[in-house]
């Protein structure tokens, strides 16, 4: 058993090859080491898993060719490739890889009988055309599921994410989501040296919402505030739960003196919100803070629109109030 192994293995080494097979191999051998430097370089890492598919393709050729075409025992190796390349590479590369094969394997298939085949293997015109045929399909079959599962994965990631970053109650970006906003956008008014407000929204006196008619109804309120704010705002404004009874509002690009009537009118709008089984009308407190300057931190504008919040509350709540001054 050892010995026909050795023999099976070895058997390419005492074999006459046509002179093609050392211009294929020092071929190879010159890719395999400019992709061994392209790598070293590191210059384009995401390009390095496409090119050692590339060179895995290019590799096994030599040993399909001397082994038979379709019909080597190596030919059976090809399927995984799409569906390996959509695993650990993208969906272009494993479109790429699978049509490529497709091409070769109906090329190998029409000039079967020129191949050498070292495994001494007689010609069979009509097994070649039959292992051709299914393998082909066998391509397609392994590229068309490594490309759905890839879409699953994507969608289900999707899905994760958008759990992730969003409120399940009122379906706004929570805390998180909000931050992720946040920093893009102060990124942006850095660049542009542009002006951009903050608002903090608190619902008035909710614990008592909560304490007389239930925690269900308080969800109704939390989800009607919700959907008052999202209907008044811009698109390009983020707006999220920031927790419990409040909410948050980013408007980029806007000074307090243009945010100041879209506080008003929010305010505005909740206190006329009808709420089945709520006898009193909800009203909040919104607390504002406008920054332009180039390197304000983050939480800088958050606690001075939550000073301005909680100053409103001690002021009688119902009230928008402003801070101007932002911490650096």
């Amino acid at each position: 058993m050892v010995a026909v192994a050795a023999g099976t293995l070895l058997s390419p080494l005492f074999i006459s090859l046509p002179s093609y097979f050392t211009v294929i191999g020092s071929i190879n051998t010159l890719l395999v080491f400019l992709v061994y430097l392209f790598i070293r370089s590191n210059r384009y890492p995401a390009y390095e898993l496409a090119a050692l598919f590339f060179i895995a393709l290019i590799s096994i050729i030599p040993l399909i060719a001397v082994s038979g075409g379709v019909n080597s025992q190596f030919a059976y190796l090809l399927p995984l490739y799409p569906i390996m390349a959509t695993l650990f590479g993208s969906k272009t590369q494993s479109i790429i890889i699978g049509i490529s094969l497709f091409i070769a394997i109906i090329a190998c298939t029409a000039f079967g009988q020129f191949f050498t085949d070292i495994t001494g293997e007689v010609y069979n015109h009509k097994k070649s055309v039959s292992r051709g045929f299914w393998l082909a399909i066998t391509i397609l079959v392994s590229m068309y599921f490594g490309l759905f599962f890839q879409n699953r994965y994507r969608e289900l990631t999707e899905k994760l994410e958008q759990l992730a970053l969003h409120d399940p109650l009122t379906e706004l970006l929570n805390r998180r989501g909000f931050n992720l906003q946040l920093e893009a956008n102060i990124a942006i008014a850095k660049r542009q040296q542009s002006i951009m407000t903050l608002l903090l929204i608190d619902i008035d006196y909710f614990k008592k919402v909560n304490d007389v008619s239930g925690h269900d109804i308080g969800d109704i309120c939390l989800k009607h505030v919700a959907r008052c704010l999202k209907q008044n705002i811009r698109q390009t404004d983020i707006l999220a739960r920031f927790g419990g009874e409040e909410f948050i509002l980013l408007l980029p690009e806007t000074t307090e003196v243009a945010a100041l009537p879209l506080a008003e009118k929010l305010k505005q709008s909740i206190s006329e919100l009808v709420i089945p089984s709520l006898n009193s009308p909800l009203t909040v407190t919104i607390g504002m803070a406008s920054t332009a300057i180039p390197h304000t931190h983050i939480d800088g504008i958050i606690k001075a629109a939550d000073k301005a919040l909680y100053r409103g509350k001690a002021n009688g709540r119902n009230r928008v109030e402003i801070t101007s001054a932002i911490p650096s």
